[in-house]
């Protein structure tokens, strides 16, 4: 989910070609080229879905074993942070039950507090507090299991991501949650 420019799920379904990997984001363009080499290089195990969190396809539904959500950004992002449970609801609806989610989120995007206030974030935000972030998720289906305020070693290694963190003290929040059923 949120899958930028899907190089990531690419790399993935190489590594596990008995998997299949599906990359979601709301801007075909971004995942264009690694959809091109899927194709020349007949991995057909990987799909790429141009689709908005909030209008996610229905023939998704109850599919995934595994959801990330990496470095989330835009409508993403806020409906993660705020939390609309709708979206989360949305987000748990492309697992099945007892499927595995991890979300890595740039904290560091917090503290621009003029930012934050054009987006409608809380101050600070739903993350700094545990124990709403589990309840929030929680309503949406979404069990957190693990919440890791300060990654030291980001565990997904994406292009995004690694832009974001190369040479900077941005501070990373790991979210790992099962969803329920």
């Amino acid at each position: 989910m949120g899958a930028g420019d899907g190089r990531f799920v690419f790399e993935a379904a190489q590594r596990s070609p008995d998997i299949l990997h599906i990359a979601i984001d709301a801007a075909a363009d971004q995942m264009a080229e690694s959809a091109g080499k899927a194709v020349r290089r007949t991995l057909d195990n990987v799909l790429f879905v141009q689709a908005p969190v909030e209008r996610l396809p229905p023939e998704l539904a109850g599919l995934a074993d595994r959801i990330t959500i990496n470095f989330p950004w835009g409508s993403l992002l806020t409906a993660v942070a705020l939390p609309d449970p709708g979206v989360l609801s949305a987000i748990a609806g492309l697992g099945r039950a007892g499927a595995g989610l991890t979300m890595l989120i740039n904290m560091s995007v917090f503290d621009d507090a003029a930012y934050c206030a054009r987006l409608g974030f809380p101050s600070p935000p739903v993350f700094a507090d545990a124990g709403r972030t589990r309840s929030a998720f929680r309503q949406a289906g979404i069990e957190v299991t693990r919440l890791i305020p300060d990654v030291a070693d980001v565990p997904y290694r994406t292009t995004w991501g690694q832009r974001l963190i190369k040479g900077a003290q941005r501070r990373v929040l790991q979210l790992d949650a099962v969803i329920a059923g």
